[in-house]
């Protein structure tokens, strides 16, 4: 019987430690990790709706201006804090050679039979990404 509850408890503690997480940051980061190397389509991944058509333009106005695969990366994202209020949260972060702190918006949005966060990006944050 000992046996029983000790590979039940084993089975447990490996399910939550291969548990994949689901709070904002994560989301946050590899959104803005994909924003730094200006992929895109990998960053709508992490976006709302309303978050991808808004890409789409940025793409658009970067290729129209000339800007792209040329264009040296932003620096390295570094994650400082978020702050969760029920359905939205914001996650303050830095780049690497600016130490103004910025942040991005998300929402919990209902998808595949459960709910994810998404980026839901603000006019106000495109700026400060564009700088």
């Amino acid at each position: 019987m000992k046996q029983f509850f000790f590979l039940l408890l084993v089975a447990s503690m490996a399910f939550v430690a291969c548990k994949k997480e689901t709070g904002p940051r994560p989301v946050a980061e590899n959104f803005l990790n994909a924003m730094r190397a200006r992929d895109y389509q990998e960053a709508g991944k992490y976006g709302t709706p309303e978050t991808v058509k808004l890409l789409k333009q940025f793409e658009k106005i970067e290729q129209l201006n000339g800007r792209g695969e040329e264009t040296e990366p932003a620096g390295e994202i570094s994650i400082i804090s978020e702050d969760i209020k029920g359905k939205s949260a914001t996650v303050y972060f830095t780049e690497k050679g600016n130490p103004v702190e910025q942040q991005i918006s998300l929402v919990k949005v209902e998808e595949n039979g459960g709910t994810a966060w998404k980026v839901a990006l603000k006019k106000e944050e495109i700026k400060l990404m564009q700088e």
